[in-house]
C-alpha cells in the first residue's frame, strides 16, 4: 500500500509539472511563430528577445530552488507557518530582483541587442520588444518564485493553472495585437511583447492568488512580505546562489556551443537548431519527475522519513527513465519523420535526423541526471549539482566541441556525440554524489 501511495504522490506532482514546463516553453515559442508571418528582422528580434527573457527568468529565478527545498522541508515537518514565512521572504527577494532586471533592461535594451547582432533593423526591433515585454517585468521573477513555493507544497496543479491562464492570454493577445484584430491596431513586434508581458502579469496574479488564498496549505500573509528574517534570508541565499551559477553555466555553455556551431555553416547551424528544438521537448518528463523528486525528498526529510524519501527518488527516476527511453526509441527509429515537422529543407532534415539519432544515447542519462539533481536540491544540496555541472561543461563539453569545430572541422554529429558523453558522465557523477548520502546531514528548517 505504501508503494502505491509513493507512486500516487509522484504522479500527482510530476504530470502537472511536465505540462507546466511545456506551456512555459510555448509562451515564447508562440511569439516567434506568430511574428514569423511578418519579416526576417522581426523573427530574429523576437526569437533573440524571447531567449534573453527566458534565460534571465531561469537564472535569476534560482531563488525559487531554495524556496522549494525549504518550503517542502517545513511542510513535511508540519510547520506551515514557517513555510509561509520562507515563501514570503523568497517573494520579497524576487520583487527586488525583478525591479533591478526591469530597470537594467529598459535602460540598456539597445546595448544588449548590439552585443548579439550587427543588423541595426534587428537591433531596433529587439529594443522595442525588450522594452515592451518588460512592462510585466515587475512580475517576472515573483511569478516563477510563487510557482516554486507552490511546488514545495506539492501543489503543481495550481502552478499548471497559472501558466495555462498566462498561455491562453498570450496566444489571444498575440493574435489580436500583432495583426490588429477586433478593433485593435496592428502593432507587430510591439504587440507580441505587450501580449507576453501582460500574460506574465496575469500568470503571476493567478499563482499569487492560490498562494495567499489558503488553498496552498501554506500559512502565508501579506504582512510577511515586509518582515526580514535573517536566518531564512541566509538559508535562501546559500541554497539559491549555487543553483543560479549552475543555470548560468548550463545556459552559457549551450549558447557558446551554438555560436561555435555557426562557424560550420548555415546548413549545419540550422540542422542543430531544429534538432535541439525537437530534443527540448523530450526533456519535459525529466523536468516533471525532477520536480517530484525535489518536493518529495524535502517533505519526507522534514517528516524524518528518510526511507520514503529514497523510495520516492528511486521511483521518480524509474518513471523518467521509462518515458525518456521511449523518446530515445522514437529518435532512433523515425528521426526523419520527426525532423520533417520542423523544416522542409531535405539537407537540413537529413543532417538533423543524424543528430537526434545520437541524441537518443543521452535520453536515459539526462533522465537520471535531472531526477537525482532534483533530489539533491530537495535535500538542500545545491552545491553538488553546480560542481558537477561546472566539471562536465568545462572539462568535457566545451573542450571537445572546440576541438571538433575549430581543430578537426568535423560536422555537428560529432558535437552531439560530445554532448552525449557529457550527459553520461553527469549522470554517473550525480548518482555517486547521491549515494554518498551527505544530504542526510543537511539541516534546512
Amino acid at each position: 500500500m505504501e508503494q502505491l501511495d509513493v507512486r500516487k504522490d509522484i504522479l500527482k506532482i510530476a504530470w502537472p509539472a511536465i505540462l507546466e514546463m511545456t506551456l512555459h516553453t510555448l509562451v515564447w515559442t508562440v511569439d516567434t511563430a506568430m511574428v514569423g508571418r511578418l519579416n526576417p528582422a522581426s523573427i530574429s528580434a523576437v526569437s533573440l528577445g524571447a531567449q534573453i527573457m527566458f534565460i534571465t527568468m531561469m537564472i535569476l529565478g534560482a531563488v525559487g530552488v531554495g524556496a522549494t527545498a525549504l518550503v517542502a522541508r517545513n511542510i513535511g515537518a508540519g510547520d506551515t507557518r514557517r513555510a509561509g514565512k520562507i515563501g514570503a521572504q523568497a517573494l520579497s527577494i524576487g520583487v527586488v530582483i525583478s525591479i533591478t532586471v526591469t530597470l537594467i533592461g529598459m535602460i540598456f535594451a539597445k546595448d544588449i541587442f548590439r552585443l548579439a547582432v550587427k543588423d541595426m533593423a534587428v537591433v531596433e526591433l529587439g529594443e522595442t520588444y525588450l522594452r515592451h515585454v518588460l512592462i510585466g517585468g515587475f512580475f517576472l521573477i515573483p511569478f516563477g518564485v510563487s510557482n516554486a513555493i507552490l511546488r514545495g507544497a506539492g501543489k503543481t496543479n495550481y502552478t499548471l493553472r497559472a501558466v495555462l491562464w498566462a498561455n491562453t492570454f498570450n496566444i489571444i493577445g498575440d493574435y489580436v495585437l500583432i495583426f490588429g484584430k477586433w478593433g485593435f491596431p496592428a502593432l507587430g513586434v510591439k504587440g507580441a511583447a505587450l501580449a507576453t508581458g501582460l500574460a506574465q502579469v496575469l500568470g503571476a496574479l493567478v499563482s499569487l492568488y492560490y498562494l495567499f488564498s489558503g488553498k496552498s496549505g501554506i500559512e502565508i500573509y501579506f504582512r510577511d512580505l515586509f518582515s526580514i528574517d535573517r536566518d531564512i534570508f541566509k538559508k535562501l541565499v546559500n541554497l539559491s546562489i549555487p543553483a543560479a551559477f549552475e543555470m548560468t553555466m548550463n545556459d552559457g555553455s549551450r549558447l557558446l556551443t551554438a555560436i561555435w556551431i555557426a562557424q560550420l555553416g548555415t546548413v549545419q547551424f540550422a540542422a542543430n537548431s531544429v534538432a535541439v528544438a525537437a530534443e527540448s521537448l523530450s526533456f519535459m518528463p525529466g523536468y516533471g519527475f525532477a520536480i517530484a523528486a525535489t518536493t518529495l525528498m524535502g517533505q519526507n526529510l522534514g517528516a524524518k522519513n528518510v526511507d520514503r524519501a529514497k523510495e520516492s527518488v528511486a521511483k521518480a527516476a524509474k518513471y523518467a527513465i521509462l518515458l525518456m527511453a521511449s523518446v530515445a526509441f522514437l529518435f532512433l527509429t523515425i528521426p526523419y519523420f520527426i525532423m520533417s515537422f520542423f523544416t522542409t529543407d531535405l539537407e537540413t532534415v537529413a543532417l538533423a535526423a543524424k543528430c537526434i539519432r545520437v541524441g537518443a544515447l543521452e535520453q536515459v542519462p539526462i533522465a537520471i541526471a535531472m531526477v537525482v539533481s532534483g533530489a539533491l536540491k530537495g535535500a538542500g544540496d545545491t552545491q553538488g549539482p553546480f560542481k558537477i555541472s561546472l566539471a562536465t561543461n568545462l572539462g568535457v563539453r566545451l573542450p571537445l566541441i572546440f576541438l571538433i569545430v575549430f581543430v578537426f572541422r568535423l560536422n555537428i554529429v560529432y558535437v552531439w556525440l560530445a554532448t552525449a558523453l557529457q550527459y553520461m558522465l553527469e549522470a554517473v557523477l550525480m548518482v555517486m554524489r547521491y549515494r554518498r548520502e551527505g544530504w542526510r546531514l543537511l539541516e534546512l528548517k
